[in-house]
């Protein structure tokens, strides 16, 4: 399967925009990941984690987003790939550099599209007979306190190399926390807070402020695709897997969906 066959029109911004548009571009829009242009020429990929990087800095933070720039937060360091790749091919492109998508740019360096976990995740779907026990994460799994504060979960989360964890409280799922709502939450918070109080009170952020509630579980007995529709239909990149009592048992990822496309749409061989 080529990636011409998967790919999507690509959400472009001009690098000059304010932060706060792009922001809104990617709610309205729906999507993770915006390509940065300049005159028509990509220049840099803008996602919710670098909104969050930016915006959880102390010295950008006193700064409100609408006085941002994409500039400022984007990443100019962009890795495109050619319509006519293999899909398993740039599948595990995105495994090896922990990339979440990439622009599609075709012999003469224009931009056609973009492929992103989102377009790989759904190629599971025709799945059915794949258990999520087959692919889920069960060890080292981070979770967070709905208390804690949301400076130090992002932090935690960037450390581990996670796009979302778990909300948890004495081991029961109660929420879930992602860049986006990182993002978002410390968009709302540098809009609404004055700005000689920004620095100090960044740090007082929760989780509970920035969470989703009751988002969509999943169990280790459920198929890959049913997985797959439940993640992609919440608009979410990780979902918890749950055992009795909603008690977390594991974690279900984008990034687990695309390590099996890279194996060839095979459950990768652990026992090596």
């Amino acid at each position: 399967m080529k990636v011409s066959q998967i790919m999507v029109e690509p959400v472009k911004i001009d690098k000059d925009q304010r932060l706060s548009y792009a922001l809104e571009l990617l709610e309205k829009k729906g999507v993770e990941r915006l390509v940065v242009v300049e005159n028509g020429d990509v220049k840099g990929i803008l996602t919710y984690a670098d909104i969050a990087d930016r915006l959880g800095v102390s010295k950008v933070v006193a700064l409100s987003i609408k006085r941002l720039h994409v500039t400022s937060a984007m990443t100019d360091t962009v890795i495109t790939v050619g319509p006519d790749e293999e899909v398993t091919d740039v599948a595990q492109l995105m495994v090896d550099r922990g990339m979440s998508g990439c622009p599609v740019v075709d012999g003469e360096g224009t931009l056609v599209g973009v492929i992103t976990k989102v377009q790989i995740s759904q190629l599971v779907q025709k799945f059915n007979k794949v258990k999520v026990e087959e692919l889920m994460t069960t060890e080292d799994i981070l979770q967070v306190n709905p208390v804690s504060r949301l400076v130090k979960a992002r932090g935690d989360m960037l450390a581990a190399g996670y796009s979302g964890l778990p909300v948890t409280d004495g081991g029961r799922v109660l929420g879930l926390i992602t860049e986006r709502m990182v993002a978002e939450a410390m968009a709302r918070f540098t809009v609404e807070v004055p700005d000689k109080h920004r620095a100090n009170q960044v740090r007082q952020i929760r989780v509970v402020d920035a969470m989703l509630q009751q988002p969509p579980l999943v169990t280790a007995d459920e198929s890959i695709a049913d997985a797959s529709v439940k993640m992609l239909d919440a608009k979410l990149n990780t979902l918890p897997v749950v055992g009795k009592g909603n008690r977390l048992i594991g974690m279900i990822s984008a990034t687990d969906f695309t390590r099996f496309v890279a194996n060839k749409f095979k459950v990768p061989d652990t026992s090596e």
